[in-house]
């Protein structure tokens, strides 16, 4: 019957379920014993009125005067520990003291009833006999949180008065005596049971909190990852729109000006395959780092995404050559080489940079026109450089978005032309194909440039259409010319990052009757830094097929030679930027050599585009280039004019009339073995 009391003195507790348990027991005790001493008291003076004039006055009034002011000094000091919020030590001293002071105050005022008993009659006696009884069962229920104090207090009292009561000998004595041991068996049951269930209540609170407080702290960290760069610990792109609108709805628009940069880490993707993500990674934080070094710095740093950075401070209006200034220093340090694993890798920064002041409109509207302005630069050749969105770029946005809507709805098969340039072999003079640059008059607008139409189709997803149309075009005419001429066609980053996109090409091929070994596809370089392993992919079918691949624009993108070597390339052909005052610029002459003999080492063709002159032309005679195109031959031509420049081109050279059905002789590229890639391409997707 007792057995929960035992348990709750045998059971061993965490040692933290243990300081929250006491806490609670104090705290619940702050409002308990206050009326324990309440009904003590009360109790007390009843019997001792009860024995006014048949008990000595000392015992009657002056003893329990003394007990009644310790009593009274206790409910005061519990009454004022009920406002304030304990400690774990200061709680375990309080309960302490209280159990030791129940079993004295429970002694004395068993010794004081007991000395009464004698003084009294029956009635009296009965009452002393009542007072101690009820007055144990409401301490223990009020001492129920503490159990070892409750049950000191119902030992002290009960089995000394039991023995007590049994030692009179009378019958009604003996069964107060049985009653009052039945009764504090169960008041002891009871309380084991009561306290059990506290403590388990405890426990499970605590642990609810703790479960709780993980689910916050998870729930804080996953904020925190929403709003912020794991790499880094730089907020994101998230916080950082949020951060521009917050900006644009406190800004004094008259006194104010907010600024917004967009930095891009050059050449990021070459270091990332050379060093391993883990030296990508040291990178990228070390350029976050600089970014925000300096202690004076008055903008916020963001990681937008991969080797993007986003800036955004508040300037004075006006203040724009200021703001660009300090994005130039911010280049530079961002130029610095950075050391890993024992050597430097070279990367640059390039920004764009817009302002509220320009720019109208919500935090996405700002935002992308840093990211043009980012764009332009990287496209205009100026890479490690701050490039500001003026309202020059807000027009060719406006007209960007007219070219789209035309491309959506005009009927491109009928618009779209072609315009053919001759790839010359330096030595003969003659060509070797053409390669195939698209043209676009439209009905509505007129002419349109090909740097215009073709950026507007790639941004718009419709760069394959565009494809599709042009490349069945220049097959038909490829169709109509002498069977040793090559056709050269360029393809967009969408062309091949899908096995659909490069079906369709095939298809159409498959459909043209043209021999597949007379097209050269060419890729740019750009192209190369996207999803390799789709290139791969793209290009393995197309080789499967016989299709020559030609790598184009080099020297203007961020593919390594790791990557170049792994494509199964024909040709590489030279970007005209490095050929432009070849004869004045000792760098650009050392790039266009090295290339030459890189191509030459694999055994593949090199095309050197943009020659314009005849002293560019001798300059690459004596590196001894075989391949050329450019303006110093011929602009591009219409389809109908093609076949009258190979006859005039033959009519010039002493070359025979017979060798129109025999290409001129030049350094052909040994075909390396990729018969495990085109059986890897035939394998069904």
């Amino acid at each position: 019957m007792i057995g929960p009391l035992f348990r709750v003195f045998a059971s061993e507790q965490d040692p933290r379920d243990r300081e929250e348990l006491v806490v609670a027991q104090y705290k619940s005790l702050t409002k308990q014993i206050p009326l324990l001493y309440v009904i003590l008291l009360s109790n007390a003076w009843m019997v001792a009125l009860s024995h006014h004039g048949s008990a000595p006055v000392p015992l009657t009034l002056h003893i329990l005067v003394i007990l009644t002011g310790l009593c009274v000094a206790r409910l005061l000091r519990w009454w004022r520990r009920s406002q304030a919020e304990p400690s774990f030590s200061q709680a375990s001293r309080s309960l302490r003291a209280t159990t030791v002071l129940a079993g004295l105050l429970a002694a004395a005022f068993l010794a004081w009833g007991l000395a009464l008993y004698s003084y009294g009659t029956a009635f009296t006696q009965g009452q002393v006999a009542f007072f101690i009884g009820i007055t144990v069962v409401g301490c223990v229920f009020c001492l129920i949180h503490l159990p070892l104090a409750a049950l000191c207090a119902a030992v002290i009292v009960n089995i000394p008065f039991v023995v007590f009561l049994v030692s009179t000998g009378t019958q009604a004595s003996i069964a107060v005596a049985v009653n009052i041991v039945l009764v504090s068996m169960a008041m002891l049951a009871i309380l084991g049971t009561h306290y059990n269930d506290f403590a388990s209540l405890i426990r499970e609170r605590r642990r609810q909190r703790l479960k709780q407080a993980e689910i916050e702290d998870l729930a804080a960290e996953n904020r925190w990852l929403a709003n912020h760069d794991a790499l880094t610990g730089l907020p994101n792109r998230h916080n950082f729109l949020a951060a521009i609108d917050a900006a644009l709805s406190s800004m004094n628009a008259r006194h104010a000006e907010l600024f917004i940069a967009v930095v891009n880490l050059d050449g990021f993707r070459a270091v990332n395959d050379a060093f391993g993500n883990q030296g990508g990674d040291h990178v990228l934080m070390e350029a976050a780092r600089r970014l925000g070094i300096k202690d004076d710095i008055d903008f916020m740093v963001f990681r937008l995404g991969g080797d993007e950075f986003g800036l955004v401070w508040q300037r004075p209006r006006n203040g724009v050559a200021a703001v660009l200034a300090e994005c130039e220093e911010i280049c530079a340090s961002l130029a610095v080489p950075y050391p890993v694993g024992g050597v430097e890798a070279r990367i640059s920064a390039t920004m764009g940079l817009s302002s509220s002041g320009t720019v109208a409109g919500c935090a996405r509207s700002i935002h992308e026109a840093a990211q043009y302005a980012l764009v332009h630069a990287k496209r205009n050749h100026r890479r490690g450089r701050v490039t500001l969105f003026t309202m020059d770029h807000q027009d060719a946005i406006r007209r960007h978005s007219i070219l789209e809507q035309a491309m959506q709805t005009t009927d491109l098969d009928a618009e779209l032309t072609l315009a053919f340039q001759p790839i010359v072999d330096v030595r003969s003079g003659l060509p070797i194909g053409f390669e195939a640059l698209a043209r676009w008059d439209s009905q509505d607008l007129g002419p349109v440039r090909p740097d215009e139409f073709i950026v507007v189709a790639e941004r718009a997803g419709l760069a394959n259409r565009l494809t599709c149309v042009l490349l069945a075009k220049a097959l038909a005419v490829a169709a109509t010319w002498p069977a040793w001429l090559r056709l050269s066609f360029n393809l967009s980053m969408q062309d091949i990052c899908s096995s659909d996109s490069v079906l369709r090409l095939v298809a159409i091929l498959n459909r043209s009757g043209v021999d597949p070994g007379r097209i050269d596809f060419e890729i740019t370089e750009t192209a190369v830094v996207g999803d390799f392993d789709q290139l791969v992919e793209a290009v393995t079918v197309l080789r499967a097929m016989g299709a020559g691949i030609s790598l184009d624009d080099f020297g203007t993108g961020y593919s390594t030679l790791w990557q170049v070597n792994r494509l199964p390339l024909d040709k590489i052909k030279v970007d005209r930027s490095f050929v432009t005052n070849i004869n004045e610029s000792t760098t650009g002459y050392k790039i266009v050599k090295s290339v030459i003999a890189l191509c030459r080492d694999m055994k593949i063709n090199c095309v050197i585009e943009g020659v314009e002159t005849v002293e560019e032309l001798d300059t690459l005679r004596e590196l001894d280039c075989g391949l050329v195109q450019g303006y110093y031959y011929s602009r591009p031509l219409p389809a109908d004019a093609v076949l009258g420049y190979i006859d005039a081109t033959f009519a010039g050279t002493a070359v025979s009339r017979r060798s129109q059905n025999e290409p001129a002789e030049f350094p052909k590229p040994r075909r390396r073995n990729f018969a495990g890639r085109r059986q890897a391409a035939r394998r069904p997707a």
